[in-house]
């Protein structure tokens, strides 16, 4: 027994020596790391082993964004927006005989988000948020208002009100030209009715044209986010880091119409054109050039000899347009509006919609392989300079260019139909001297309303474009010239 002990601990200490001989000559050399907890009361802080002076250093690193900051100097400049419209029961035979009223009741039939804008009580939202409605209420903190409409731009989304209140906490305007792809956002608003809901996420893409975007929102000016956005956050906030509004949610892409992935706003510089012109004008004055232009693809450098897919291609240009008077030609490159770059149809149109009528624009322009310049002084959409309201506005809808009949031809404004007694009418804008099928029409003149065609009322200018072109036979058109004469003109397509 004695002996079988002595061998057991021979053998341990044998073990112990041979351990220590192999960690101090044979094994190869190791850093030990020791992992440590991190204490609460230091967030993300990374532990590293300085190997200068063998001391360990405690090395936080910045945490994504602070976004309870933002949150707060935002949340409480959103607020909550519904869409009232009157339910009227309809009156019966007694009602009648004794002289009583129809019933009538506000029903919410829609709701969404607002964001204050200035202390006085002007609030921005979408478009879409208060459309069609008989009354507006505003709900911030607890107060309910009664907001009337300041004016809408339906192209962008946006509308504008006014409610009877002092010293609101205004947002604090971000700059959405600084915002680049990665950066870091907030939405604020009122999905589903619950109030002061905020979601974080990141910039996704800027500016783009996939047609998935073109069927869901009005522009190709845009901020993708996938912070989530839901119904009721339509017209809420969309701030940076420091709690800036660098947009206004407005659309989502999704088969369900609740969050997947992909939320859009309009970015806070235009926001604020269009707020600024509205309270102004009651009408976004929005500034062209005349000229249409494409995206430049492969396909396209291809097709038209280019060097390289930089700035816009210029397909066509309205005959004494603003691009027309400064010289600019189908087949030209603009490269730089104002000396900023053009890389996107996107841009070309973004850096235009902070622009006015009447603004003068440097254009840097590439043909047949030359750089040039020219100073383009932009107009309405009425090819002048003039300051446009709800009674003299079109869209880009109400014009429209035939190529084969080379005339352009336009809707009447409001005040146009009023001026001249009339329902409906068609203008002739641009008639080509050289080319198409409207020059041989020799009576019909530049200037002249078109107010029927074969007895039909004339009111939309591609309908009557589309039949001009497709017409054989005897023709009556009655037009109302420029000097305010009433004339029919009969004609023979072959």
């Amino acid at each position: 027994m004695k002996s079988a002990a002595k061998i057991i601990l021979l053998a341990f200490v044998a073990g112990l020596a041979g351990a220590f001989v192999f960690q101090q000559f044979l094994s190869p050399a190791q850093v030990n790391e020791i992992i440590r907890e991190v204490p609460a009361n230091i967030r993300q802080a990374s532990y590293t082993t300085d190997r200068a002076d063998n001391e360990s250093t405690v090395r936080p690193f910045e945490t994504p964004a602070d976004f309870r900051t933002a949150a707060d100097k935002s949340i409480r400049s959103v607020v909550y927006i519904k869409n009232l419209q009157r339910n009227r029961r309809s009156m019966s035979f007694f009602d009648y005989i004794y002289g009583r009223e129809g019933a009538s009741s506000e029903v919410a039939i829609g709701s969404g988000s607002g964001v204050i804008y200035s202390k006085d009580g002007y609030i921005i939202t979408n478009n879409h948020v208060i459309e069609g409605a008989d009354e507006i209420e505003v709900m911030h903190e607890k107060r309910t208002y009664r907001a009337t409409l300041v004016g809408t731009d339906p192209s962008l989304d946006l509308a504008v009100l006014k409610i009877d209140a002092k010293n609101l906490p205004a947002i604090e305007l971000g700059k959405s030209s600084d915002v680049r792809i990665g950066d870091w956002v907030l939405a604020v608003g009122n999905p589903f009715n619950l109030t002061s809901t905020v979601t974080a996420g990141i910039v996704s893409a800027i500016g783009s044209e996939t047609a998935a975007l073109r069927e869901n929102f009005p522009l190709e000016l845009y901020i993708q986010t996938d912070a989530a956005i839901n119904p009721g956050n339509s017209g809420g906030a969309l701030v940076n880091t420091d709690g800036e509004l660098v947009g206004i949610n407005s659309s989502i892409i999704s088969r369900t119409g609740s969050y997947a992935g992909y939320g859009f706003a309009v970015p806070s510089d235009i926001v604020v054109k269009a707020v600024e012109d509205l309270k102004k004008y009651k009408y976004v004055q929005k500034a062209y050039t005349g000229a249409d232009v494409a995206e430049i693809n492969e396909e396209l450098a291809k097709r038209e000899n280019l060097k390289d897919l930089k700035g816009v291609f210029i397909q066509s240009i309205r005959r004494e347009s603003a691009a027309d008077k400064a010289g600019l030609e189908a087949g030209d490159v603009i490269l730089t509006l104002n000396g900023k770059h053009i890389n996107s149809k996107s841009t070309f149109d973004e850096l235009l919609t902070y622009m006015s009528p009447g603004d003068k624009v440097l254009v840097e322009y590439k043909r047949n392989q030359r750089v040039g310049q020219t100073y383009v002084t932009l107009e309405n959409i009425l090819g002048n300079t003039d300051i446009l309201n709800s009674q003299s506005a079109l869209s880009e809808d109400d014009i429209h260019f035939s190529d084969f009949l080379g005339a352009e031809m336009r809707k009447l404004t409001q005040a146009e139909l009023e001026k001249n007694g009339l329902k409906y009418g068609v203008k002739i804008t641009k008639i080509n001297k050289d080319t198409g099928f409207m020059r041989k029409l020799s009576d019909l003149k530049e200037g002249d309303i078109i107010v029927a065609i074969n007895q039909r009322w004339a009111g939309d200018p591609a309908a009557v474009a589309n039949y001009l072109e497709r017409y054989s036979g005897r023709i009556q058109i009655d037009i109302l010239d420029s000097k305010g004469k009433q004339n029919t003109l009969r004609y023979r397509f072959q």
